[in-house]
């Protein structure tokens, strides 16, 4: 039987910060591991559509073009056939208000997890942004250092302006990314005009190499984020899980999947599953922590104490789409290479700091843009060219709190079940949509779409952190309430989310919590 002091079950961003700091303790990451089956056969988005090769820009079936009878099921990042694998883990299907399932989807079994498909965008927590979202038990400064290590460790993109203090004072950083014009008109008009508004507005920070940095090459803007996810100079978590790996400072396990443990008073036994065989092996360690983000680690907590008919807390960010135009930028000539990210910005004396992301569409099909706009599927072909290169995209994020209808829950065969209907539409868009006005970017509040529950990908909150938790919460240091041996270190502990991307805070949490097991002294 093999022992470790420390088994990290899952490689995705939580997993991977953790393990580093256990590097060299006698650590294991324990995951599926899963990689892509099928790669995207061209180094661009311009150059696959140029090929007249259907299937590799389609899918077998045509599956990219899902949303045209099934919006929003299925997200437009996990539909293309080189990143599908992305979504391989544990399934799990999300009820709405009226009850009908608006999403079927999967975690992660993925080396890497979700980070294989995020938007990249990395910002800190700051201490105004725990008190807007509530009921942390920690500070925000308990999370700078590690803040600091991962910054330097990954490398992210950006610039000190006016979403500085908002966005989280990391200091050094890479160039920021380039933007489209229609981005870059909209940044021009709000220099001239930021005393006048209380908008700001600024560059995002990217996971995003825009030189050469630490060995990897600088990322190639190619507009292939939707069609692979075989991207040099985009992080994702899969390039940590490597270096883990080559350096042979920590053991790694892959193609297997965690099915049972049980705690002892001196050690965890872990029982695994071998993905190809069936067989079952077991290890032991002194210290388990899980990683598999937010819906599997739930489930396995509650396969563990038996409790299939309880029901945890469930969070996520479901953002508000709006579609920006700007006319003064209509017929302008399309960027050859972006990233869908372009800006980000808030709106300071409303007492509650949303945070907007501005998208570029360039990286996306057509198919993909059709159905939001308000025309017949024809006349929308023949206008969209036109109007392409004054197309901006607002996705609009506010803080998510725990509500009591909001659950995730297992079916009697283990599935799990969300039930999601606390959402109310965004109730401060006629004041966001006046304020960009003067920028000279126009909307209309009919045109706006609420993603469905489960599609904004933050999950959160099923196993919150407490100073005193109850049953089914963590303690500080991410144990369970009734354990010494066995932690969380996913979006599971995280309380509350303040209106923020929280994947940067997920692995500085996930290190912390790393280090209070180091510091435990058993």
């Amino acid at each position: 039987m093999d022992w470790f002091n420390f088994v990290v079950v899952g490689s995705g961003p939580s997993g991977v910060a953790a393990a580093r700091r256990l590097e060299g303790k006698g650590a294991c990451i324990i995951d599926v591991g899963t990689t892509p089956e099928y790669l995207f056969p061209y180094a661009s988005l311009s150059e696959g559509l140029a090929s007249g090769n259907i299937e590799s820009m389609l899918g077998a079936r045509w599956e990219m073009l899902a949303n045209l009878v099934k919006l929003g099921q299925v997200h437009a990042k996990l539909r293309a056939p080189g990143v599908r694998y992305v979504a391989s883990g544990q399934p799990f299907r999300v009820s709405d208000a009226s009850g009908e399932i608006c999403v079927r989807g999967a975690g992660s079994h993925a080396a890497g997890g979700m980070s294989n498909a995020w938007g990249a965008q990395l910002f800190r927590y700051t201490d105004a942004d725990l008190a807007e979202a509530g009921d942390w038990p920690i500070g925000a400064d308990a999370l700078d250092s590690y803040y600091a290590d991962l910054a330097a460790h990954i490398g992210i993109a950006g610039e000190v302006d006016d979403m500085h203090n908002y966005l989280g004072k990391t200091i050094s950083m890479l160039p920021p990314a380039p933007i489209a014009p229609a981005a870059e008109y909209l940044l021009a008009r709000y220099t001239v005009q930021r005393r006048r508004t209380h908008l700001r507005l600024g560059r995002s920070r990217l996971a995003i190499l825009t030189q050469p940095y630490r060995g990897y090459p600088a990322y190639g803007f190619n507009e292939t984020e939707f069609f692979s996810t075989e991207s040099p100079g985009l992080y994702s978590a899969r390039r940590t899980l490597e270096e883990l790996r080559a350096g042979r400072r920590v053991s790694y396990l892959g193609g297997h999947e965690l099915v049972a443990y049980r705690e002892c008073s001196e050690f965890v036994e872990i029982d695994l599953r071998h993905c190809d065989s069936n067989a079952v092996r077991t290890v032991r360690a002194k210290h388990l922590l899980l990683g598999c983000g937010t819906p599997q680690t739930a489930r396995l907590v509650l396969l563990n104490k038996q409790a299939i008919g309880r029901s945890l807390p469930f969070m996520d960010h479901p953002p508000t789409l709006v579609p920006l135009f700007i006319p003064r930028m209509f017929g302008s000539a399309l960027p050859a290479r972006s990233f869908p990210v372009q800006l980000v910005a808030t709106i300071e004396g409303h007492g509650q700091r949303d945070m907007i992301s501005f998208y570029y569409p360039g990286a996306l099909l057509w198919s993909d843009l059709l159905a939001d706009m308000p025309l017949p599927i024809d006349a929308a072909l023949r206008v969209l060219p036109n109007l392409l290169g004054g197309m901006l995209v607002a996705q609009i994020w506010e803080t998510s709190r725990p509500l009591p209808e909001n659950r995730l829950s297992l079916a009697p065969a283990g599935t799990i079940l969300i039930d999601y209907p606390g959402r109310s539409p965004y109730a401060r868009l006629k004041s966001l949509l006046a304020t960009l006005r003067p920028l000279g970017a126009y909307s209309l509040q009919r045109l706006a779409t609420m993603a469905p529950p489960g599609w904004g990908f933050h999950y959160a909150g099923c196993l919150p952190m407490r100073r005193q938790p109850n049953h089914f919460e963590t303690h500080v240091d991410g144990r369970l309430w009734d354990s010494q041996r066995v932690r969380v270190v996913d979006g599971s502990v995280l309380p509350s989310l303040p209106a923020k991307n929280h994947s940067l805070t997920l692995m500085a949490n996930a290190a912390r919590i790393a280090e209070e097991t180091l510091r435990c002294g058993y």
